[in-house]
């Protein structure tokens, strides 16, 4: 599937100047970079729109223009009538993040269960909450965010003792850090494009190509066999 859109975007391009990508709060701070690398390569800009997945997917079904859209949870393409291909491009885990300098001390997942901590995790209906129900552990949560970006904040300012992140989100905020050494292990979730015009169908291509990859794999996320 790869090498077919690989073939797409290097023999057509893009026939607009701009797109519209909806994609996941945690690609943030890599889409960006995504897009510039877009650009320079076909001419066509990306204009992104970034929020939770479930509600990105229901402005979608009620009519938003998008030209494609990422998510880490690939159920949610369904929804919105996306053509035919699906590009899984990107993989993350989660981590026990605290504000830096881990004020409450945090050690080991048993915190997540104590009640004099404020522990923040995301609203299961999100692809990071969905994966931080599996986590097959005792959390006591004060607040359930709708997005992981949301959470992050909460640990960055303060607001928070504790949240369950992913690892690009703690990588790329000065104000979070791990709670304590964590092995590179699941749960985990994969990212999928998925292109609502043909015009996107360049785009997925170029989500999978060596130049989109390294980028991803510089931003923290891990690529490969992702099937």
């Amino acid at each position: 599937m790869a090498a077919l859109l690989a073939s797409t975007v290097a023999c057509s391009g893009s026939d607009i100047d701009d797109l519209t990508v909806f994609a996941a709060s945690s690609l943030t701070d890599v889409l960006p970079d995504l897009a510039a690398e877009y650009e320079n390569q076909t001419g066509t800009t990306i204009t992104t729109v970034f929020g939770g997945s479930n509600h990105l997917a229901a402005q979608l079904r009620d009519g938003a223009p998008a030209d494609a859209f990422l998510t880490a949870d690939a159920r949610l393409l369904e929804q919105v009538a996306t053509r035919e291909r699906l590009v899984r491009f990107a993989a993350n885990r989660l981590v026990v993040a605290v504000p830096t300098g881990n004020p409450a001390g945090v050690s080991s997942l048993a915190d997540l269960a104590r009640s004099d901590l404020r522990v923040v995790v995301c609203a299961e209906t999100v692809p990071c909450g969905a994966a931080t129900s599996e986590m097959n552990t005792t959390i006591d949560a004060d607040s359930h965010e709708i997005s992981v970006r949301a959470v992050l904040s909460r640990l960055s300012l303060g607001e928070a003792d504790v949240g369950i992140v992913y690892a690009t989100d703690v990588a790329s905020e000065p104000g979070a850090q791990p709670a304590w050494p964590q092995p590179e292990a699941c749960p985990c979730v994969t990212y999928t494009a998925g292109a609502r015009t043909y015009w996107a169908l360049p785009f997925l291509a170029f989500l999978a190509s060596p130049a989109a990859q390294e980028i991803l794999v510089r931003h923290g996320f891990a690529t490969g066999e992702l099937d």
